[in-house]
């Protein structure tokens, strides 16, 4: 049984250019594996996505699975795909709202500080709740827009850089949670790094996106 998706298989084969369906597995073409319904097609993946889905599917990744819905916006997440963690028993037994809304709730009636100020503050509660939105952002567009809509012909190399730049984020998600972000301002400074990385698409999540949502959360104040 193959462990890897089509896209990490191939990174690990040093697989750059050719017919990527002709790389085998267990002696086994990719081609073989998806005939017998073993590997996703990704085509078939593509095609769903474009039809519209199960939407019972989690907000972040699109996968099915064991998901917890927010009393408010009813959309739902993996325990782990959300930004904190959550613990699926635990919040069974409550009201619980996601990041997204919670944030978006809170941030309606701020008092607007200069860009300066903000970087500067150290990061509180309210703050990493509010770098957790923006982090959830990223993820959300690049597992739920980019990843399943790479073009069938280039998936392959496309997939490949999606798949750094997840990893990528994964690290600033895992320093977030565990508080190695001792400012707002070494949070922006580690995704201005991540954005450095190379474009797996050109329907990306920019770092224009990025600060335009970091200047609505945290009521950046305008400068002329």
């Amino acid at each position: 049984m193959c462990c890897f998706t089509l896209a990490e298989f191939a990174i690990r084969r040093n697989h750059k250019t050719g017919d990527w369906k002709k790389l085998r597995c267990g002696g086994r073409t990719l081609d073989d594996l998806m005939k017998d319904g073993t590997l996703p097609d990704p085509s078939r993946k593509h095609g769903a996505n474009k039809r519209g889905a199960d939407s019972d599917k989690c907000k972040i990744c699109q996968d099915g699975g064991k998901l917890s819905r927010c009393e408010k916006c009813r959309s739902l997440f993996h325990a782990g795909c959300h930004i904190p963690p959550v613990d699926p028993e635990k919040i069974a037994r409550t009201h619980w709202n996601c990041t997204f809304c919670t944030v978006e709730n809170s941030s309606q009636s701020q008092q607007r500080h200069r860009e300066s100020e903000v970087l500067e503050k150290q990061m509180g509660p309210e703050e990493k709740l509010k770098c957790e939105f923006l982090l959830l952002k990223v993820y959300s567009h690049l597992e739920g827009n980019v990843f399943p809509n790479i073009p069938y012909e280039n998936y392959v190399e496309e997939a490949s850089r999606c798949l750094e730049k997840l990893r990528k984020l994964d690290t600033i998600k895992d320093s977030l949670i565990k508080g190695a972000y001792s400012s707002v301002g070494s949070f922006v400074q580690a995704m201005d790094n991540f954005f450095t990385l190379l474009e797996c698409s050109v329907a990306e999540f920019t770092k224009d996106n990025f600060k335009k949502n970091f200047k609505d959360i945290f009521a950046i104040q305008e400068t002329n």
